[in-house]
């Protein structure tokens, strides 16, 4: 186990203000290269501050989520509940889920971080915990536990059985971006199929759409294909948002599915409560993966295991009705 004085010493600091920057003492004049190296150290050795080594059952034990690569921070993750009762499996203690805000102070025990993070987000993370989750990160390090997501496989899978299996002519995609900065939401799953039917010289313009990822755009570009006689025999459809207002356009219109168009659902994490839950879907984050995540991350909390651990996990095409 790491301490104090090891930190201090490849710091090149003091032990006092190695303990008051690791217990976040707002009131210290340290310089930020400082505070971010001394957080960098205590990391890379694995220092836990004594009070974080043991986790009290009766107090509890809370998971940041940091989703903000995955989802618009102004939509909900409902999936939140579902990861406690996950949670219960592996740990007696009571486990609680908050997603958590970019550059907001959380008291949390643990994170789960889903998607790819620039030095200054990890920075951010790292001040908040001493155990971190990584889920589909472009860290090469193994300074962390990872689930590596084979996104790929649920796609292939896809595309094999609508051009294979069920020998339809082309596949359509409505989908849409979301941007925030340099952050963009949307763009790799729209890229990964193009990329996929393009290598089959299946890609036809003309049948992908992209606008917001809102429920208003998926029905507008629903709308829009259907009007215009662009809708592919089978569409991907970007997100749960984009589903449903497309799904409500192309009822609107009097076609059945799959009867008139298959219809695939493009699923990461739910952010409503669908009207049409048994859909085909890819399912980008099955819930294996969040039991994976969750059993890990408690491992590191509690103490259970001190080794990183590297995990890859495929995305599931399954077939709905």
């Amino acid at each position: 186990m790491a301490t104090l004085k090891e930190i201090a010493e490849r710091a090149n600091t003091s032990m006092a203000t190695v303990s008051r920057v690791l217990n976040q003492d707002k009131n210290i004049l340290i310089s930020e290269e400082v505070r971010n190296r001394i957080f960098d150290i205590a990391h890379e050795l694995n220092y836990v501050p004594p009070k974080k080594r043991r986790i009290k059952a009766e107090k509890g034990i809370k998971i940041g989520i940091a989703d903000w690569h995955i989802i618009r921070e102004d939509r909900d993750n409902i999936k939140l509940r579902d990861y406690i009762s996950i949670a219960t499996r592996f740990c007696k203690a009571p486990v609680e889920f908050e997603r958590m805000v970019y550059g907001e102070p959380m008291e949390v025990e643990g994170i789960i971080a889903l998607g790819s993070f620039s030095e200054e987000e990890v920075m951010y993370l790292k001040k908040q915990s001493y155990a971190i989750l990584f889920i589909n990160s472009d860290r090469h390090d193994y300074q962390y536990d990872r689930i590596i997501m084979d996104y790929n496989e649920g796609l292939m899978q896809m595309v094999h059985y609508i051009l294979e299996t069920k020998a339809y002519e082309n596949i359509g995609y409505i989908g849409g971006y979301y941007e925030k900065g340099p952050l963009v939401i949307g763009k790799t799953r729209h890229h990964a199929l193009m990329r996929i039917l393009k290598a089959q010289d299946k890609y036809k313009e003309e049948n992908f759409f992209i606008g917001e990822l809102s429920k208003e755009s998926g029905y507008q570009m629903a709308k829009e294909a259907i009007v215009n006689k662009r809708l592919a025999r089978a569409v991907l459809l970007g997100n749960d948002q984009i589903a449903e207002g497309a799904l409500e356009a192309i009822e609107e219109a009097g076609l059945r599915v799959p009867e008139d168009v298959a219809v695939v659902v493009y699923k990461d994490i739910e952010t409503l409560r669908s009207k049409f839950p048994t859909y085909t879907a890819i399912q980008m984050l099955p819930d294996f993966v969040w039991e994976t995540a969750i059993k890990l991350l408690l491992e590191r909390i509690t103490g259970a295991r001190s080794e990183t651990m590297t995990v890859i996990l495929p995305s599931k095409f399954y077939i709905g009705n």
